[in-house]
């Protein structure tokens, strides 16, 4: 039925949903009624009728017999906001307290995990994820900040990130080929003001649409096409071994940018 299928959407089990129905059907009725109408037992239809004007849908009337009826089915849509919000707050909750338990897993395995992401959505994830890391950034490539530079809001977003950058001391460096956007920022002295130290190389050098950043246990693999794919590794070993690719290429590059730029 289309009312049970809105009813499981708004976050109630098969037995809420099927009392909520019935009394939305039949107006109002006691527990027992309610047990006799649907096949729940009389003990299942007290527990449910309660959670449910617990959850702000059904109102008790007063009386000798304890009866329920049905209030404006527009409390679902409530129901479904404090829903969201409670699990925007348990993502958030499980993103905070994740390395907890990286910690005890790569104690005992040295597996990896990967996961995609992909979009300007998934570029936010990876700025929103070394904050919470609170570890220094290395780099190789042109960074990813041409990608949340071109619309206002996402703008915003960079430059809030860059206040939180400077005030947790967080450093990236970068191992950047010359080119015109980079220079840019470079003459403008815009990487001082967000802890950004690069070495610079030739473009010639690296000119593939990918950029790597290492923080922490995690290694991102930026690929700019069409759609921005970033495929996240969690391995302390694999970040670890990164850092000192990156490190060693860095002490290759001697490039005085501000003597021959």
């Amino acid at each position: 039925m289309e009312d049970l299928d809105i009813l499981r959407k708004a976050g109630l089990n098969e037995a809420q949903a099927e009392i909520y129905d019935c009394l939305l059907r039949n107006g109002i009725m006691s527990p027992i009624e309610l047990a006799n109408e649907t096949g729940q037992s009389r003990e299942n239809c007290y527990m449910i009728t309660k959670r449910l004007a617990e959850l702000g849908l059904l109102e008790q009337i007063d009386g000798r017999r304890i009866k329920y009826q049905v209030l404006n089915p527009s409390a679902l849509e409530s129901l479904v906001e404090k829903r969201h919000q409670s699990m925007i707050e348990d993502e958030r909750y499980v993103k905070d307290n994740l390395p907890l338990l990286l910690d005890v897993f790569y104690a005992n395995s040295e597996m990896p995990g990967a996961r995609v992401l992909k979009g300007i959505d998934g570029v936010k994830e990876i700025y929103e994820d070394i904050l919470r890391t609170k570890k220094d950034v290395y780099l190789l490539g042109t960074g990813l900040n041409h990608v949340l530079s071109k619309h206002k809001k996402d703008k915003a977003f960079l430059d809030k990130y860059y206040d939180q950058v400077s005030n947790l001391g967080i450093n990236t460096f970068a191992l950047t080929p010359i080119t015109r956007e980079t220079m840019e920022d470079a003459k403008a002295k815009k990487d001082e003001t967000v802890l950004l130290h690069r070495t610079w190389m030739p473009e010639d050098d690296f000119d593939s649409p990918l950029t790597i950043q290492i923080y922490g246990d995690k290694t991102a693999l930026i690929t700019f096409g069409e759609t921005v794919m970033i495929t996240v590794v969690t391995s302390p070993i694999i970040a670890e071994a990164m850092r000192q690719v990156l490190t060693v290429m860095m002490r290759y590059y001697q490039i005085d940018f501000e003597q021959d730029y």
